[in-house]
This record gives C-alpha cells, structure tokens and sequence, in this order.
C-alpha cells in the first residue's frame, strides 16, 4: 500500500512537470519568432539602404570620371585613349566590369565613322548582330575594353535596345549619369550600365557594373557584417516589373511569399523598388537562451520531484535500516566460519602440495640441482646423484662451480653469471666421480619464494647426441667430397658430350661445355654468368620462348624446341633445344639443356617444301591441258561418231553387213573413247574445283530406276540380271540427279564388266537414322565377281587405280571410282567398298538425305547450284 501511494504522488508530479514545461516552451518559442521577424526587417533595410547607396555612389564616380575626361580633352585636344584609362579604373574599383565610348551620330555621319571603325553599325536581332536600318539617329560603341565575354561588340547601335536611346537623351540633356538596364539575350540576367555625358561633340561614357560585386560584402572591410548573408534583395525597375533588374540570388526562382519589406528610391533616371526577402523559410526553433531558461526550469521541477520522492523514501529507509544491520551480523559470523574452515582446507592442500613436488622430483629421470643465491648446492635428487656418481649427501653445500665449470668464475659472483644463462638452455660439461667430463644441457631457471629465492638446474646427459653430432658432421663430410667427384664427373660429362650442353639459372649461363663454345663461336669468360637474350633473334623471341618453355619446365616435364638462334659472329642458324629443370619443385635450382644445329636438315626441308610446291603446280599444269584437251578432242569425235551413224545407216541400206559391222565397230570405239574423254574432263573439272552441282529435293528412286533400265540392254548381252530395291519406293532426298546417276552408271558398268555371264546385280536404297540420329540415305551395288583384294580397299578410289584382281583385260581406266567419290563427298557422304562372302563386291554410299536441318518440307529446300 505505502509502494502504491508513493509511485501515485510520483506520476501526478511528473505529469504536472511536463505540463508545464510545455507552457513555458510555446511561450518561448513565440517570443524568439518576433525577435527573429525584427531582426530578418532590419537586416532588409540596411541591405536596402547599402544597395541604394552603392548604386549612387558608382553613379558619383562616373560623373567625375566623365569630368575629369572632359577637362582632360580640352586641356590636351586629343581624343580619349581607352587603353590608358581603362586599367586604372578597372584596377582602382572592381565594381566597374568595363568602359567604353559612345558616339551619338546622325546618318550624314554613318559612313564616316563605319569607316573609321571599320565596320558596319549593328543592331542585336534574335541574338545576332545585324547591319542597322536607317535611323534618325544611332548610338554605336566607337571602343570598349577590356575585350571579354562581357564586352559590348565595336559598332553595335545601343539605340536598337528597348530604352536605352531614350536613357542616352536624358543623360545628354541633363547632363548627368543615367542607369541603364538592358537584356541582350532572353532570359538571361540584365546588363546594368551606366551612360554619362561627354561634352557637346556627341561623345558619351558607357561604365559596366557588375551586379554581383554591388551585392557583396565591401572589400575594403571584409570583416562588416553583410546583410545579404541573411536576406535576399531583389530590385525591380518602373519599366520590366514582370522581371527584378538585381538579384542577389539570381539562379534561384523568386520567393512565392510577401517580402519582409518594400521601398521606392529614385536613382539614376529610375523609379527602383527595393523588396527584403527571407533566404529560406525555417522551421520554428527556440534559441540557446530560451533553452537554457527552459532547461532551467525542468531542472528546478525535476529537484523538486527527487526531494519530495527522497523524503517519501528517507522514511522507508529508516525501517529497513535496523532489518539490514541484524542480517550483515548474521552474514558477518557466517563468514567467518567459512574462513576458518578454508584455512585449514589450505594448510592441508600446501602439504600435499610440497610432498607432491617432492615426490616429483626425487621420481624425476632429469637431473635437478637446487642451488642458494651465493653459488652452493642445497639439494640434489637421486638422478643427479646418479649421474654425478656420488650420494646426495657428499654433493649438497658445494659449490655448484665445483661440477659445473661454466657456472663459476673468479672476478663475477654467481647470480650475476645465472642472469646471465636464466631462461635459455646451453651446453656444459659436468664433473663426474671419475673425472670425467660429461658433456651436458643445462636449463637454469630462479625461483622467487615469498622471503627468499633460489635456483634450479636441471640436466641432461647429451653424450650420445654429440656422438650422433659428430657422426652427422662426418656423413656431411662424405657426402660433400661425393658431391666434389659427382661435380668433377658431371663436367668430364659435359666436356666429353659431342653435344651443345648448358647449365642456365634465371636464364643466365652458369656452365657450359666445350661443343656449345664451338657452336655459338664464343669464349667461355665471353658466356659465363651472362643472360640469354643476345643469342635469340630480338627480345620479342626471346621473351616468347621463355614463357612457353618454363611454364612446362616448372611441371617437370622435358620440352623440346626448334628456333632460330644467333651465333658470336652474328650469323643465324636453326637449333633443336631439349630442356630439363633439376628441380621442378625448386626452379632456383635452374635448368639443363641442350642445342642440335639442324640447319643442314631444314634447308633440305624448305628444297624439299619448294620441289613440293612445284610438283604442285606442274599437276594444276597438267590438269588444266587435261581438260583442254579433252574439250578439243570432243568436238571431232562428235563429228566422228556423227558420220559412223551414217555410214551405219547407209550400209544397212545397201545391205551391206560387212561394211555395217565396220561401222559398228567404229562407232562403239568411238563412244569408249567419248567415254573416256568425258571422265577425263570432269576428272579435270574437279582438281581445279569447276565442277557444277544442281542440289534440290528430287526423287532417288525415279533416278535409279532411269540408270538401271539405260544400263539393262548392256547387262542383257551377258544374261545378266539387274534388281532395283527401293524403300520406300519413292524416296526423295536433295541430290544432283544427273551426277548421281553418273555415279550409279559406273557402279553398274563395273559390275557389268567384272560379273561373269548369267550373274545377279542388286541395286538397294534405304532410308535410315546415323549416329546423330539423322535421316540419310544408303545405296549400294552388289556383284558376284572376283571381289577385291584386301590392301587394295582404299586405293581403288585414286586416280588412274584399277585393282589386280580386276585386271583381266575387261577394259577401264581407272578413274571411274575417283569420280564416283568426288561427286558422294560434294553430296556430303561416304563411299566404301568392301567384299560379299563368298565372293564379289559391294559398293555402299551414305548420302544425308537433307543439305540442311530444317526438315523435308518443300519451302526449306531450295535448290542451290555450286562448284567443287
């Protein structure tokens, strides 16, 4: 119940203290919002204030700057000279962007003065500078400096512009500078200029301000605060309100609001109105003083709240008080009971402790001396008794340099000689019973106790690792004067090698034998410990030769080279490198290699390339009269042919057979001699690639039906039988079918020839799928003749080839089969021979039945004509 009051009392007070700083804070927040408006108006008015001032004050200085030019023109008589005056006034006030002279001339006085300018009077059109009509009266710039971006054009008619001819007027007639605003180019920021009078001859002064220089901080004192840092003045003038004249925020589009404020000035000729806005518009904040008075009152309210909980609880702790005292009474003896028993656990456990390090180290195999800080032995274990030879009581209160030599010294005590060995082992020599040096490790280690401290040292009989040392530094021994007679070998080796040889590393020569001296004709102190780089053509090869060859080094593998390399006296020879690395795993180790000059055999290679290619030629040679030839014997066998089949014919009319059957025979001599020039000539067509192929989707089985029936009365001479099998029976497939029937002739005709009378020749066409399950096509004859013989397979395929069994004065020349397998491999196939058991022969050709992949459908399949 008091828990529940006091956090009550505790919420009331914490919402009455947040109601009330929330009071206060919109006060405040209202209060710094006024000050901030009658600061943003003050600042607007000294902004105005400067502004217009500056304005006038660049007005004041061109009327005495145009003075001071008047008098100077009478007093001198000559003309004004803007190249002297401008960089003094330029220089003097920056505010001024340029100066220039203007004439004010009527159309008598055009010409002249273009004349003088050289160059015509212009007028701004569309953002061009165009000759200007005839006017009453022009206002051209006669000069203007400095020559900038800025700079109005020399001859340009300022009188064209929207109100400068009536500006020029009231400067000229009142005889006081006139501002004058202008926008030469749409949209861009307005030109102010100021124009005054120069005398009664026409002359006036033409001064640029530069707007963003009079809406700047002065610059004699750059440290006066500048009322544009917090307002943004914008200036319109009576004649373009739609637009402000300056801006000191030009970029910017022009606030949306009303402006802090607003005043008229006459300056210059101008009725200007002056207009303050705020730069941007903030977020309401409270300042730094109106957080610190709110902070102080929170800080107040929020004291108020703690005392009044700290009272509240004050009381509740003063009950708890007595409770908490008795408990810590309690805990207190508690304690302390606990404590007594750990100190009689702990007594017990350092007992056990010490008889345990005890135990350890009389059990130890280590010999473990103990020794005081003046140098004497207090306690030994039983394995360094042993290993002295002596009892444990005999060898305690020596001096432990009596045993150990390396621990005693007669000018250094011994802690100091302990400091300096404590921590790292070391060798040393013990003293034995027998007078015996013992060589030994010692470990010395100090040890701190809470009164006192002491030494350990621990040893460790290393008599058989010196005498495996010793027997290691002799192995070592052996092995290097075997390494000198290996070294000695491998150069005899070397020397002995009819062969170029090197050993390289890193690519330089680290030895070499006396045939590589000889080959490369240089001296060995010319090659010894020199890079490889002068004996390759360039650096190009050399670097080249060295990134193909060392990657496949380092994989330890053997690589063999041919390249060209250069000898001492420059000459070029071919060379046959073999390389090995020692070590593939370590390539610091470096290589071995060896250099056969080859050049001999590759000059009889190129005359053998050469006789190659000339042999080449001379077959093209031939080729070519082949197939003229045969073009020129054509012709007279036609006519040949042609007046046997009268003859023929005429004998037959007279009845006479004996003069038939001349005829007969010579025309039937005539066709195999036609024959035999046509295979000569597409034998011809097709080594020089003229051979012409009409490729379209046709239907096989009509073409071989058409060479089976021509080839029927030639078989029926011998009673020889001809069988076509077809599947399926109209199988179509994109062939040449004159070509292929050419083809199936001279299967047939060979089959004819070698088949004994009364045989049986088949003729078989299937479709079938190949290994990329495609669709193609297979033809084959088959005979029942000799066959052919089994190393004789291949070879009756090439040109002017017959087989042996084959040769039985049937006839032939042997190149039907060669122009059977052009015209199968320019229909992209295969064709074989191979035997029938028991006997005779098959001719098989394998024909993809498409030229392409897009299907046997008749759009796809467009015949195409081409030469092989």
């Amino acid at each position: 119940m008091p828990s529940q009051s006091r956090l009550t009392s505790f919420l009331l007070g914490a919402v009455l203290t947040i109601a009330l700083l929330t009071a206060e804070y919109l006060l405040l927040l209202d209060n710094d919002r006024i000050r901030e408006q009658e600061k943003l108006q003050h600042w607007g008015e000294l902004g105005t204030e400067l502004l217009a001032t500056r304005l006038q004050e660049m007005l004041d200085r061109t009327d005495l700057l145009a003075q001071s030019l008047i008098r100077q023109r009478h007093t001198t008589g000559s003309a004004i000279n803007l190249s002297e005056l401008a960089p003094t006034v330029l220089k003097e006030e920056s505010r001024f962007g340029g100066i220039g002279i203007v004439r004010r001339i009527g159309p008598a006085q055009r010409a002249e003065f273009e004349s003088n300018i050289a160059n015509s009077i212009r007028m701004l059109k569309d953002r061009h500078l165009t000759p200007s009509p005839q006017q009453p009266m022009y206002y051209p710039v006669e000069s203007y400096l400095p020559d900038d971006g800025n700079a109005l054009p020399q001859g340009m008619d300022l009188g064209s512009l929207d109100n400068a001819r009536r500006k020029m007027d009231q400067a000229r007639n009142r005889n006081q500078p006139m501002l004058m605003f202008n926008t030469l180019t749409p949209g861009a920021i307005p030109r102010l200029d100021i124009m005054a009078n120069l005398g009664d001859d026409g002359h006036m002064l033409l001064v640029n301000l530069r707007s963003d220089l009079l809406l700047q901080s002065s610059q004699s004192n750059p440290d006066q605060p500048n009322p544009l840092q917090h307002v943004r003045l914008v200036v319109w003038n009576q004649e373009a309100p739609d637009h402000p004249s300056l801006d000191s925020l030009p970029m910017q589009p022009l606030p949306s609001g009303n402006p802090l404020l607003t005043t008229r000035r006459q300056i210059g000729g101008y009725d200007l109105l002056f207009g303050a806005y705020p730069l941007e518009e903030d977020a309401p904040a409270l300042s730094q003083q109106g957080y610190a008075i709110l902070a102080s009152s929170a800080f107040i309210l929020c004291l108020l709240l703690i005392l009044q909980q700290r009272q509240i609880s004050h009381n509740r702790a003063l009950r708890t008080l007595l409770r908490r005292q008795h408990q810590q009474l309690e805990l207190n003896n508690r304690t302390l009971r606990e404590q007594i028993n750990d100190r009689t656990h702990s007594e017990q456990a350092l007992a056990e402790s010490e008889a345990r390090q005890r135990a350890i180290l009389q059990a130890s195999s280590d010999a473990i001396i103990l020794i005081n800080r003046k140098g004497l032995i207090t306690h030994v274990n039983p394995a360094a008794a042993k290993l002295i030879g002596q009892s444990a009581e005999s060898i305690e209160h020596l001096p432990v340099g009596s045993l150990l030599t390396e621990l005693y010294s007669l000018n250094v005590d011994f802690e100091s000689i302990a400091a300096a060995r404590e921590g790292r082992p070391f060798e040393a020599h013990l003293l034995c019973s027998d007078n015996r040096q013992m060589p030994v490790e010692l470990s010395l280690s100090r040890v701190e106790v809470p009164d006192d401290s002491f030494y350990v040292a621990v040893c460790r009989d290393i008599s058989l690792r010196k005498e495996q040392e010793a027997a290691l530094i002799r192995l070592k021994n052996s092995l290097a004067e075997q390494v000198e007679v290996q070294s000695r070998q491998l150069a005899a080796l070397l020397e002995a090698s009819p062969m170029a040889m090197a050993y390289i590393v890193d690519r330089h020569l680290r030895r070499v034998n006396g045939a590589f001296l000889d080959l490369f004709e240089r001296k060995e102190d010319e090659v010894i410990g020199q890079t490889t780089l002068p004996y390759f053509e360039s650096q190009e090869q050399w670097e080249r030769t060295g990134r193909a060859l060392y990657n496949l080094l380092n994989d330890g593998k053997v690589v063999q080279s041919e390249v060209k390399l250069r000898t001492g006296s420059g000459k070029l020879i071919w060379c046959r490198m073999f390389g090995r690395a020692v070590n593939p795993s370590v390539p610091k180790l470096g290589t071995i290699w060896l250099y056969q000059d080859f050049s001999a055999q590759r000059e009889m290679e190129d005359a053998l390339r050469q006789a190659k290619t000339l042999a080449e030629e001379n077959s093209r040679a031939k080729t070519e009269f082949l197939a003229n030839m045969s073009h020129e014997l054509r012709t007279p066998m036609h006519a040949i042919l042609g007046f046997t089949e009268i003859g023929e014919a005429r004998s037959r009319q007279l009845q006479d057979d004996k003069l038939a059957q001349y005829f007969q025979r010579i025309h039937s001599s005539g066709n195999r001699l036609l024959q035999l020039l046509n295979d000569l000539l597409d034998l011809a067509k097709m080594e020089v690639g003229k051979m012409d192929y009409h490729i379209a989707h046709y239907d096989l089985s009509h073409c071989l039906r058409e060479a089976c029936d021509e080839m029927t009365p030639l078989a029926g001479s011998r009673n020889i039988k001809i069988y076509l099998y077809c599947t399926p029976e109209k199988l179509t497939a994109d062939i040449d079918p004159f070509r292929l029937g050419q083809v199936v002739r001279n299967l047939l005709s060979n089959a004819i020839k070698f088949s004994p009378d009364g045989e049986v020749i088949r003729v078989t066409a299937r479709l079938q799928k190949d290994e990329q399950q495609r669709e193609q096509v297979m033809l084959c004859v088959e005979n029942y003749g000799p066959g052919i013989p089994c190393d004789e397979i291949e070879t009756i395929f090439d040109k002017f080839i017959q087989s042996s069994a084959t040769k039985t004065g049937a006839g032939g020349t042997g190149l039907g089969l060669a122009i059977c397998r052009e015209i199968i491999q320019a229909h992209h196939g295969v064709i074989f021979a191979e035997n029938l058991v028991p006997r005779g022969a098959a001719f098989t050709a394998l024909l993809p039945r498409f030229h392409n992949t897009s299907g046997p459908t008749g759009e796809d399949h467009v015949p195409s004509t081409f030469a092989r």
